[in-house]
């Protein structure tokens, strides 16, 4: 009896006529909703193409890079320790008051080149960038280890330049040299600023980069 009785039930929920509408619902939904998915998911991916496109076409459509502006102002094979970073001093924009910089511009083309520079600790870094603003070189310090740092940047171009002190029979010092194919760019130096009790340690430490022509 039971049985029978959830049978009718069952038929006349079936027979009601908002079983009915929900029913055509139902085969009308999967329809309309996967195509206005699939336009959802294509505007979600135009989107998305159209920001990466922008994203890297922006660097070839600025007039002025980083390097144009920041390269007439370094003498070449030279370091220069700039100032604190203030409203008034600071060489691009955005730069942020809690690190100091230092910059040597480099050019292989007249040979090769050797900067060494300091990192006392976490925090300390140093970059190389190409005109074009790509990182192809940056370390970093390490805590409770000083690291010395020597690079020498040589001409991208296969041609020689010069013979090594080695070749000469002449010891160097510069054992743990490691060698880097670049044109020319800048190498950055990047200290955090720790405030006026750290400002001579700090200012010892960004004199000591070094960044020359081989003399060979």
């Amino acid at each position: 009896m039971p049985v029978t009785r959830a049978r009718e039930l069952l038929k006349r929920v079936r027979a009601h006529p908002l079983a009915e509408r929900l029913k055509r619902l139902g085969r009308f939904l999967p329809s309309r909703a996967g195509g206005g998915l699939r336009l959802l998911l294509a505007a979600l991916c135009g989107a998305g193409i159209l920001h990466i496109v922008a994203t890297l076409a922006a660097p070839g459509m600025i007039a002025t890079s980083a390097y144009d502006r920041v390269a007439p102002t370094l003498p070449l094979h030279q370091v220069k320790v700039l100032p604190a970073v203030t409203p008034s001093s600071q060489p691009l924009p955005f730069l942020t008051p809690a690190w100091r910089y230092a910059l040597c511009r480099y050019d292989t083309g007249r040979g090769p080149v050797s900067v060494s520079a300091q990192l006392p600790g976490p925090g300390w870094s140093v970059a190389l960038h190409t005109p074009s603003g790509s990182n192809i070189y940056a370390s970093t310090g390490q805590d409770g280890r000083p690291i010395e740092l020597r690079l020498k940047l040589v001409p991208s171009a296969e041609r020689f330049g010069g013979l090594t002190p080695e070749s000469l029979g002449v010891a160097t010092q510069s054992e743990n040299r490691q060698r880097i194919e670049t044109a020319e760019g800048i190498v950055v130096l990047r200290a955090p600023d720790r405030g006026s009790a750290f400002a001579p340690f700090i200012e010892a430490a960004m004199r000591s980069f070094r960044c020359s022509a081989d003399a060979f």
